[in-house]
């Protein structure tokens, strides 16, 4: 908490100085002190110290005694910087013959000159100076500091000579007087202000909750979003960074560029100059043309975040609208991976050039390993390296080096480091560019001045904001006392210390407004920052500032929304205290601590959430996502699960977000308080986890879920995550303990009713059974399915069950019927718009079996589209079957090829997947047949290794008809020895 600065001469006001101090903390009412003899400790910078205490203090109280009021008194410096930083002074006077300093004049001191005579005068003395303090956080008190900064700045216009100071105190005035008119307007009428400031709030919320609509016919761009930080026509220099980066856009070998940098180096605008000028197809500084195709700008601080679902949406958007909605419709697919969907993207990125740029990019990192912290980004961009032919082209900006990415495909990745800054005349220039009118003397300043700014600076641009906006922050200092004042600035922490030096000169009101957009952390709009500081400063209206923020380079603005660089993010972010959790509490009186602006920052969000009819998009619930980071921020993980819980099942995986969603929960394990809430979570993360083929994560999940929920005494939770455990122990091979999880889960949904859960466990029920080879009960269980499916509607469900029961019909070799259910399931798909691989494999096994080949070539191809990492490896190991008993070698190579690769994706997922060994085995055998004999071997080790797993009947006999149908083209009986592994023998 920010204390009130005691400023005195040790010569004559020491004890005096301790006494004040003891006694504003002792209360009643309490005020926290900064006083050098007790706050500074041994071994510290005594000058620094000083220095940080007059930034961060609520008022400076300037002890008027004979030695202090002297020119060469240490207290006048203090003083002086007190008014450079905006701060509230009370001149407590305690020797009546010690006159204001000019400067400080009129202000009313507090009257202690009586106090050292009698015990009672010091009381009395005291008492008013409390009283004081108390009224200076009063909008009252905020009154009357302005109108003291308008009598100095009045002073001072009177006194100046130089035309270009007047003009700057000129324009202090007349903010000033716009201040204090909105100020009497608080004072005068507190009630009017609130309702005006809650009227524009409530507006605020009405057009964030209103979604937006894409204007009819508008034509597709090929310059997604705006550029995160255009960078400013003076920006200059960097030629031959800006030369590398257009050799990379020109090289098809290289995909991505890392530039990397400290904050501040110019990261973002060296390449935004770039991307700005080939909109117009060339390249800066006369570098030449150069086309692009399509521009895709990403920011990890603007309103397009950086993340796979967005770097997919918006390279589809450059795509014609029929390509999109086939990628739309992909995307949503659960079951399809990352690298196949980006894939299936970039298979249309064949010619021309296209480039999208990741900035900021270490917010998705984890800063102690450097690795991307964003699992599906990270599998993303290694797909981008990894996969055949294509044209588009990363960027990425970045303080951290992501290190484990870096060794993918080294030959097509390039790296630039920002090690040093802007050389001259280049950093001069910004200077003088930025200061346009002149008024802070930057325009006009002599070249060995501004050459000893680029050096103290280093020539990063963001330090060269920094010097211009203390400049426009602070009419009273000139470029020469700041780098005097900043000559202890060690080079490596420049950026981050003129930042805060600039923070420090701004008005109490701004620093606020900046410390609302740290706390937000997303781009927010001015009604979003009035609503955070509404307890705070009454009668806030937050646009002016903001926009006064963004011409000093304080603040950026993007589609009328503000945030800040990252940096001066962390710096305004520091300046808050954080509070105890119980601050989220106080809603009649919440303290300004960190706590208690993320707890309101997020019911912002919380208010603005669009309704849940236009829940359609992953856009739709950004109110959602945002809101989710501050309650964890702040610690409030309960409200978080409960938020999070209301997305993740219908609309995250549905849509097929089931990274996110898996990380999302990650985020809350080991911090929720509520039971319930607690099983849940942990629960809906062993989904997420099942979904993406991790069964080994997702089995100790369901178990503790499980464990919660038997606890809790909540019959509906314990039969879903008994289902969920059911599901990992079928995948893994252990089928009887599957069946037990089943019929557990089938009993309580029978006991309470719940026919779809019911319906569910049967049909599992059904494949357990298959797998044993027991087909008449997997039959039963699935027909009881089947109408369930028919009474409660489920359209999906019925899907799901016809095609499972395809299967087993098959094991029975009743082909006509599997494929007359196979085919009803895949018309059911098609109405849901929900196709899969499973429904078309097992329909091309079926036309296998009856010698129709070319009908299941044709049905396999199709089911190789739906990419579905549990089945991928069996139904490319089908198709290479199909295609050898056709004689197309070429292809049967190409597909057992990739079954054998995707199987190992698989198998690194979950080493227990008997299912992907088997079909590695059988894709083995096949490049076996087709030439590769020695592959044969291999096919023996994958078999084995299945049947250690599992050796149900059911599955083995599968396996089997299998490879006795391929065997059957092997005429050099190169597979022998291989169906004994396969049988388990």
């Amino acid at each position: 908490m920010s204390a009130h600065f005691i400023s005195y001469s040790p010569a004559d006001a020491g004890e005096f100085a301790l006494r004040l101090r003891d006694e504003l903390e002792a209360g009643p009412p309490s005020f926290p002190v900064w006083l050098d003899r007790r706050d500074i400790q041994p071994g510290q910078d005594w000058d620094r110290e000083i220095d940080e205490a007059l930034k961060t203090c609520r008022s400076f109280l300037f002890v008027m005694t004979r030695d202090s009021v002297e020119d060469e008194s240490v207290c006048k410096r203090e003083w002086t910087r007190a008014l450079s930083y905006k701060k509230p002074i009370v001149p407590v006077k305690l020797h009546a013959d010690a006159e204001m300093p000019f400067r400080l004049a009129p202000r009313q001191h507090i009257d202690f000159t009586r106090a050292p005579e009698s015990e009672e005068e010091f009381n009395r003395a005291l008492a008013q100076l409390r009283k004081h303090l108390t009224w200076l956080a009063s909008p009252a008190g905020t009154l009357q500091a302005l109108k003291d900064r308008l009598a100095d700045a009045n002073r001072d216009l009177r006194r100046k000579q130089d035309p270009t100071q007047q003009a700057r105190i000129r324009d202090d005035i007349e903010q000033l007087r716009k201040d204090i008119e909105k100020q009497e307007e608080v004072v005068r009428d507190p009630q009017a202000a609130a309702r005006r400031v809650q009227e524009s709030i409530e507006r605020g919320l009405e057009r964030e909750r209103r979604p937006e609509r894409p204007a009819a016919g508008a034509p597709r761009s090929k310059f997604i979003n705006p550029p995160p930080g255009l960078a400013p026509s003076y920006f200059q220099d960097r030629e031959m960074e800006t030369g590398t980066l257009g050799s990379f856009l020109k090289d098809e070998a290289v995909r991505l560029v890392t530039v990397v940098g400290r904050g501040g180096t110019g990261k973002t605008a060296l390449v935004c100059r770039l991307l700005k000028s080939l909109e117009g197809g060339q390249l800066p500084d006369e570098g030449g043309p150069l086309p692009l195709d399509g521009i895709v700008y990403l920011s990890a601080t603007g309103t397009r975040r950086v993340n796979f679902p967005n770097l997919y949406a918006d390279l589809s958007k450059l795509l014609p609208e029929e390509a999109a909605a086939q990628l739309d419709t992909l995307f949503r697919n659960p079951q399809a991976s990352t690298e196949f969907k980006l894939g299936s993207l970039l298979s249309h990125f064949t010619e021309g050039r296209t480039v999208a740029l990741l900035d900021n990019f270490e917010d998705v990192m984890e800063p102690e390993t450097l690795r991307v912290r964003d699992a599906e980004l990270d599998e993303a961009l290694r797909a981008l390296l990894n996969l055949p032919h294509h044209t588009a082209k990363v960027i990425i900006t970045t303080r951290l080096v992501p290190q484990d990415l870096a060794l993918v495909q080294p030959g097509r990745q390039r790296r630039i480091d920002l090690d040093e800054g802007l050389v001259s005349p280049y950093a001069e220039n910004i200077l003088r560019e930025m200061d346009a009118d002149g008024k802070v003397g930057l325009k006009h300043a002599p070249d060995d001045l501004l050459n000893e700014a680029r050096e103290r600076t280093r020539g990063y641009p963001r330090a060269l904001e920094a010097l211009f906006a203390i400049l426009s922050a602070d009419r009273d200092t000139s470029l020469r006392e700041i780098l005097d004042d900043t000559a202890r600035i060690l080079p490596d922490n420049v950026v981050r210390e003129l930042v805060g030096e600039a923070f420090s000169r701004l008005d109490p009101a701004a620093q606020q407004v900046m410390q609302a957009l740290a706390v937000y952390g997303h781009p927010v709009t001015f009604a979003a920052v009035d609503y955070l500081l509404q307890p705070h400063l009454p009668g806030t209206d937050s646009a002016p500032v903001l926009k006064r923020l963004v011409n000093m380079q304080f603040a950026r603005r993007e589609k009328g929304h503000y945030y800040l660089h990252p940096v001066d993010r962390a710096y305004a972010l520091s300046r808050i205290p954080r509070g105890e959790t119980a601050d989220r509490y106080k809603e009649d009186a919440p303290p300004y601590t960190q706590f208690a602006l993320f707890h309101r920052a997020a019911n912002y969000f919380a208010q603005s959430r669009l309704p849940r009819e236009g829940w359609k998009t992953i856009d739709a619930l950004a109110p959602q996502l945002a809101e989710f980071d501050l309650r964890c921020e702040g610690e409030d993980y309960d409200i978080a699960a409960d938020l999070l819980t209301d997305i993740d099942f219908d609309y995250l995986l549905t849509w097929g977000f089931y990274r996110q969603m898996a990380e999302m929960h990650e985020r809350l394990q080991g911090n929720i308080v509520d039971p319930e809430l607690e099983g849940i979570s942990i629960g809906n993360l062993g989904t997420a986890y099942l979904n993406m083929g991790y069964v080994q994560k997702a089995i100790p999940c369901f178990e503790q879920a499980l464990r919660l929920e038997r606890e809790n005494n909540n019959p509906q939770g314990e039969g879903a995550w008994l289902g969920g455990l059911g599901n990992c122990y079928a995948d893994v091979g252990q089928t009887a303990r599957a069946i037990d999880c089943y019929e557990q889960a089938l009993a309580i949904a029978q006991k309470i009713g719940d026919r779809k859960n019911e319906e569910s466990w049967l049909g599992n029920l059904g494949s357990c059974y298959a797998d044993m080879g027991q087909t008449e009960q997997a039959i039963g269980y699935y027909e009881q399915a089947l109408a369930i499916d028919r009474e409660i509607n489920d359209r999906e469900g019925e899907a799901t069950d016809l095609c499972s029961l395809a299967e087993v019909l098959i094991d029975e070799k009743r082909y006509v019927e599997a494929i007359r259910h196979a085919m009803e399931s895949i018309k059911i798909r098609e109405e849901n718009n929900s196709l899969r691989s499973y429904d078309n494999g097992y329909l091309a096994l079926a036309c296998l079996y009856i010698n129709d080949l070319s009908g299941a070539r044709a049905v396999a191809e199709a089911a190789r589209q739906y990419d579905e990492p549990n089945n991928n490896y069996y139904v490319l190991a089908l198709l290479g079957l199909i295609a050898l008993k056709q004689k197309d070698v070429i292809a049967a190579q190409a597909a057992f090829t990739e079954a054998v690769a995707q199987a190992e994706t698989m198998l690194t997922h979950n080493a227990q997947s008997y299912s992907a060994l088997d079909s590695k085995g059988l894709a083995l055998c096949g490049l076996a047949v087709c030439g590769d004999a020695g592959r044969a071997a291999e096919a023996v080790e994958a078999y084995r290794a299945a049947r250690a797993i599992n050796k149900d009947a059911g599955v083995v006999g599968r396996v089997l008809r299998l490879f006795d149908t391929l065997a059957e083209a092997d005429a050099g009986g190169v597979l022998a020895g291989v169906r004994a592994a396969a049988a388990g023998e």
